[in-house]
C-alpha cells in the first residue's frame, strides 16, 4: 500500500462517534481560535504545522468504512498540509467577524472528509496587515479538547524555533495506537461489574424540561450562561482544592450531585461525567495526542448528613478509582445497563478542566504576539452540560438545549450552583444538613415562551448582580429597556482623584523622558490631577529623575490644567533657598500648578550633598520645610553671606499660589502620620513596606490627628502611591506587567521584607537565592492586594477599598519597567477607569454591560440601561 504507515482498529469512542446519525448534536468540527497582532511569518507558520503534523500520527490518520469488516484508521507515512488563508482586509470589521463565524458554522455543519488526513487544519483570515485570526479545526474523531491545545501550544513552540532558527525541545510524539493497544488489554468485565453495581436500577437525574419538549419542532438551539467568580471566590476555591487534596472535578461533580438532590428529591443521583480518558500511570498518555476523552455516567449518592469535608474526600477517593473505567463507551454501558437505543444515558453532564499555573501556552502565545486561544465553551452533545473552567479565576458555563430547558430555570440554576462552590469551600467542615437546608430556592416566576432571552429572563439575570437593589427590563419600540436602581455602596459618592506617578529605572536610549512628557500632557487633556516626579541620586532606579523641579518646568510648558508635584522633595539635602526659587519657577510657568512632597530621605549615598544632615534628618526636614514656606510667602530670612556678614534674603520671582501646597511623605512608624495631621499637611504614602491594610489604618490615623488638631480632612489630601496598569484583558495585563513588576519587587529590600512577612515564608531575604523566589510568590500576592492591575471593571473592588479607608487621591505608579507604548497604550484603560469612578450612572451602565458579555456569552441581546433612584410606576 503507498502511502501508508500504519493500519489499525478503532476505539471504542471512536467507532461510537463514528455511528451517531448526522442528525445528532455532536459537531463534526471543533476549533481552537485566537487573534494575532503585529508581524505574522506564514512561511514559518506553515512550516509549524507541517512539522506539527509529522510528529503524531493522529494527525495524520484517515478513516475508511467502506468495503471493509469493521472501520479502520489508516496512518499516512506522508502527507503535507498548507495553511487555509482569507484575505478580509478592507472589510467593514462587523463584515469580517461575520465572515469568520459563518466560515466556522459551515465546517461545524459539513465536518471532514474522513478519508482525507489530515483531520485537523489551520486557517487564517488576516482583518488588516498587521492583524487576524487564526483557527485550529479538527474532528473529535482523531482529537479530544486536550488533544488539540496540546497541538496548539506545539504549534506556537515549532513556529517560535521555526522563526529563531533554533530546536523546540519537544519530546517525541506518541503513536494513538499505544493506546488503541492499551485498551485492547484492559478486562472490561471489571468496568462491567462497576458500572452494573453502580448504576442498575438507577435512572438519570432528570431536572424539568419545558412542557411538550418531544413535539417541539426543529432542530436544537444552544445557549451558554457563564458565571466568573470573583477573583476573591476563585482563590477561595482553589485554596480549598490544594489544601485538602481534592479535585476540581469532585467538588463541581458533588456541588452539582447536592443541586440534583434539591431539584428532583432524590438522594441518589446520575448525570454524566467527560473525562480526559487518560490512564493513571502512564506517562505516555500525558503527551499523547488523539481522542482519549470520553462521557460516561456516575452514580453520587448524597447523604442527608454528616461532615461535608469527609464525604467530599471518599467522593474524590471513590471518583479516582472510575478512572480504571474511562476507556469504555457509552454504548458498551448502554448494553451492560439494559438501556434501549434512544433512552438517555443521562440528561446533564459535568466537565472540568484545571489550566495549571505553570502552563506555558499563555505567556508562549503572548511573547509570539499571539491573543492565547481561550478554553472553547463545551460542544453542544447533550441537554444540559455543566462546564467548570480553573485558571486565573473560576467560570461556570451552563451550555443548554432551548427546546428543552428555560433560560430562567438555567439562570437559577446557574446561580444555586455558584452559591454552593462557595459555600462549600468556605465553610468545609459544616454538616450536610446544614448545606441542603441553606441552598436557595428558586423563585417562581414565569418565563416568556419564546427560546429567545426575554425580558423576564433578562430581569432574574440582572437582579443576581450586587451591584442592582431593583430593576426592570422591559419591551420597548427601539429594543430591550432596563431601568435598575443601583445597591447603597459604602464610598458610593465620595470623590476620589487620579494622578501619574514617575520613579522609574533609566532604561536609556534616545527618548528616555518621552513616557513622562507624553504621559503629562495625557495626564493634562483628561482630567488627573497631578503629575508626581521623584528625587532621586546616584543609582539607576530613579535616576532620571534627580531635579524634579526641572522635570516639572518642562511639563509645565507643555500642559495647562494638571497640578505639577515633586514626589518627593528630600529637604535635608536641599537648601530652602533653591527649593523656594525652583518651585516657584514651576509655579510662574504653570500659572499656580505647582506642589510638593517632602521627604527625610533614607539613602546614605544622597547625602553626599549634606553629609552633616543625615544623622537628624527628619529634624532638618521640618526646620527647613519652615523655612521654604516663609519663603514662599514673601518673608526675608537671616542667612550669612561669603563673607560671613549677616544679611536676610528673599527669593524670586515671586509665586504664583499664596500658599505651596506641601504633602509630607509618611512611611514606617505612626509618629509621622500623626505629626502631618496635626499640623495640617497633605499626606503622601505607599505600599513600599506596609501593606494596603496598614496604609489605610495610618491614613485613618493621619485624619484622626488632622481633626483633633482643628483643620478640616475635607480639605487635606490623602494621597496613596500604587503600581497600575490597566488593559482590555487581565491575562495580557498580567504577561506584560509579570517580568517588570518580580523585577521591581525584587529590587526592593523593604518591600520583599514585608511580602516573605505576609507569605509566611522563613526565608532569609538578604541572601541573593531567596530575592527572586520570594519575588515570584509576592507578585502573585501584590497585584490582587495592593496595585490597579487588570481592567478597568476588575479595578473597581479596589478603588472601593482605598475610598472606604479614607484615600481621596491615588497616584498611579505607570513606569516600573512595562515598554513605553504599553503604558501608553494603558492609560487609556486608566482614563476609563477613573470616568467610572468618576460617574456612579456611567459606572453600573457599563458593569452591567460587561456582565451579561460575561453571562451570555455570543448570545446577549442588546439593552438600553436607565439609572434611576426609583423604579417607575406600572401603568
Amino acid at each position: 500500500m503507498k502511502n501508508v504507515e500504519d493500519v489499525y482498529k478503532l476505539s471504542p469512542l471512536q467507532r461510537e462517534l463514528l455511528a451517531r446519525p448526522s442528525s445528532s448534536p455532536e459537531p463534526r468540527v471543533e476549533h481552537l481560535q485566537w487573534s494575532f497582532r503585529g508581524e505574522l511569518d506564514e512561511a514559518a507558520l506553515e512550516g509549524a504545522l507541517k512539522e506539527l503534523v509529522r510528529r503524531h500520527t493522529a494527525l495524520r490518520t484517515a478513516l475508511f468504512t467502506q468495503g471493509l469488516p469493521e472501520p479502520m484508521q489508516v496512518v499516512r507515512a506522508q502527507v503535507d498540509p498548507t495553511v487555509e488563508r482569507h484575505d478580509l482586509t478592507g472589510l467593514p470589521e462587523a463584515e469580517q467577524t461575520a465572515r469568520i463565524e459563518q466560515h466556522l458554522a459551515t465546517q461545524r455543519e459539513r465536518g471532514l472528509n474522513l478519508i482525507a488526513a489530515p483531520l485537523a487544519g489551520l486557517t487564517l483570515f488576516r482583518t488588516s496587515q498587521a492583524m487576524g485570526t487564526c483557527v485550529f479545526g479538527y474532528s473529535p474523531l482523531v482529537l479530544d479538547r486536550a488533544s488539540a491545545r496540546i497541538c496548539v501550544k506545539e504549534l506556537f513552540q515549532l513556529y517560535k524555533a521555526t522563526r529563531e532558527k533554533s530546536e523546540a525541545g519537544l519530546e517525541p510524539g506518541q503513536p494513538f495506537r499505544k493506546y488503541v493497544a492499551w485498551l485492547e488489554q484492559q478486562d472490561s468485565r471489571e468496568a462491567e461489574v462497576r458500572f452494573r453495581e453502580a448504576l442498575h436500577g438507577l435512572p438519570p437525574s432528570m431536572l424539568s424540561e419545558r412542557a411538550g419538549t418531544q413535539e417541539l419542532p426543529g432542530a436544537s438551539d444552544w445557549l451558554t450562561q457563564q458565571l466568573v467568580l470573583s477573583t476573591s471566590e476563585s482563590e477561595t476555591v482553589q485554596t480549598f482544592l490544594r489544601k485538602n487534596k481534592v479535585g476540581l472535578g469532585t467538588l463541581v461533580q458533588a456541588a452539582w450531585a447536592v443541586l440534583l438532590r434539591l431539584q428532583t428529591g432524590h438522594a441518589d443521583t446520575r448525570f454524566g461525567v467527560y473525562s480526559p480518558g487518560r490512564p493513571a500511570g502512564t506517562p505516555w498518555s500525558e503527551v499523547m495526542v488523539g481522542g482519549l476523552a470520553n462521557t460516561l455516567p456516575r452514580r453520587i449518592s448524597v447523604p442527608s448528613e454528616g461532615n461535608l469535608l469527609r464525604w467530599l474526600r471518599g467522593l474524590h477517593a471513590d471518583l479516582s478509582a472510575w478512572q480504571s473505567a474511562d476507556g469504555v463507551s457509552s454504548a458498551q454501558v448502554r448494553q451492560w445497563l439494559g438501556v434501549p437505543e434512544g433512552a438517555p444515558l443521562f440528561q446533564s453532564v459535568v466537565s472540568t478542566e484545571e489550566l495549571a499555573e505553570d502552563d506555558v501556552l499563555v505567556p508562549l502565545a503572548r511573547g509570539l504576539g499571539f491573543q492565547p486561544p481561550a478554553v472553547p465553551l463545551s460542544a453542544p452533545a447533550h441537554p444540559l452540560t455543566v462546564g467548570v473552567v480553573s485558571a486565573a479565576r473560576v467560570s461556570l458555563r451552563l451550555t443548554y438545549d432551548t427546546r428543552r430547558f428555560e433560560s430562567l430555570a438555567i439562570i437559577h440554576l446557574t446561580g444555586q450552583l455558584h452559591g454552593l462552590l462557595v459555600g462549600m469551600t468556605t465553610q468545609p467542615e459544616q454538616d450536610l444538613s446544614a448545606l441542603l437546608q441553606s441552598t436557595e430556592e428558586p423563585p417562581r416566576v414565569t418565563a416568556s415562551s419564546s427560546r429567545e432571552l426575554g425580558p423576564r429572563e433578562l430581569q432574574a439575570l440582572l437582579a443576581r448582580h450586587p451591584a442592582v437593589r431593583q430593576v426592570t427590563v422591559t419591551q420597548g419600540p427601539q429594543g430591550l429597556v432596563s431601568h435598575v436602581v443601583p445597591a447603597p455602596r459604602p464610598g458610593a459618592g465620595k470623590k476620589l482623584d487620579f494622578s501619574l506617578f514617575f520613579f522609574a529605572d533609566d532604561g536609556g536610549g534616545s527618548e528616555r523622558y518621552r513616557l513622562y512628557l507624553e504621559a503629562g500632557k495625557f495626564a493634562d487633556q483628561n482630567g488627573f490631577s497631578a503629575v508626581w516626579s521623584p528625587e532621586r541620586h546616584f543609582h539607576e532606579h530613579g535616576g532620571l529623575y534627580p531635579n524634579p523641579a526641572v522635570l516639572n518646568a518642562a511639563l509645565a510648558t507643555v500642559t495647562k490644567n494638571v497640578g505639577l508635584r515633586a514626589g518627593s522633595v528630600v529637604l535635608p539635602l536641599q537648601s530652602p533657598f533653591r527649593v523656594a526659587e525652583e518651585w516657584s519657577i514651576v509655579d510662574n510657568l504653570s500659572k499656580g500648578r505647582a506642589g510638593i512632597s517632602i521627604a527625610s530621605g533614607w539613602v546614605p549615598n544622597d547625602f553626599a550633598f549634606a553629609p552633616e544632615n543625615y544623622a537628624n534628618k527628619r529634624e532638618v526636614m521640618f526646620r527647613n520645610l519652615d523655612l521654604v514656606q516663609r519663603l514662599w510667602r514673601g518673608e526675608s530670612i537671616p542667612a550669612k553671606d561669603g563673607v560671613g556678614n549677616d544679611i536676610t534674603l528673599r527669593v524670586f520671582p515671586r509665586p504664583v499660589q499664596e500658599e505651596l501646597p506641601i504633602w509630607v511623605t509618611c512611611a514606617g512608624g505612626l509618629d509621622l502620620f500623626e505629626k502631618t495631621g496635626r499640623d495640617g499637611y497633605h499626606m503622601l504614602t505607599s505600599l513600599l513596606g506596609q501593606s494596603l491594610e496598614d496604609a489605610l489604618q495610618k491614613t485613618g490615623v493621619y485624619q484622626t490627628h488632622l481633626r483633633n488638631a482643628g483643620h478640616d480632612p475635607s480639605k487635606r489630601v490623602a494621597t496613596l502611591m500604587m503600581h497600575t496598569f490597566l488593559g482590555k484583558d487581565t491575562q495580557e495585563v498580567l504577561h506584560k506587567v509579570r517580568e517588570p513588576l518580580t523585577s521591581y519587587l525584587a529590587s526592593h529590600v523593604h518591600l520583599m521584607q514585608t511580602m516573605a512577612k505576609s507569605l509566611n515564608l522563613q526565608v532569609d531575604i538578604n541572601e541573593p537565592k531567596w530575592v527572586r523566589y520570594v519575588a515570584s510568590f509576592a507578585f502573585e500576592r501584590y497585584y490582587r492586594t495592593g496595585a490597579l492591575i487588570g481592567t478597568p471593571t476588575s479595578c473597581l473592588p479596589m478603588v472601593d477599598r482605598i475610598i472606604e479607608g479614607g484615600v481621596n487621591e491615588v497616584a498611579c505608579f505607570i513606569d516600573f519597567g512595562v515598554e513605553t507604548d504599553d503604558v501608553l497604550e494603558s492609560l487609556v484603560h486608566l482614563a476609563e477607569l477613573k470616568r467610572l469612578v468618576d460617574d456612579e450612572a456611567l459606572r453600573t451602565r457599563h458593569v452591567l454591560n460587561e456582565y451579561l458579555d460575561e453571562r451570555l456569552p455570543g448570545a446577549r441581546p442588546a439593552v438600553t440601561f436607565n439609572v434611576v433612584e426609583a423604579l417607575p410606576a406600572v401603568a
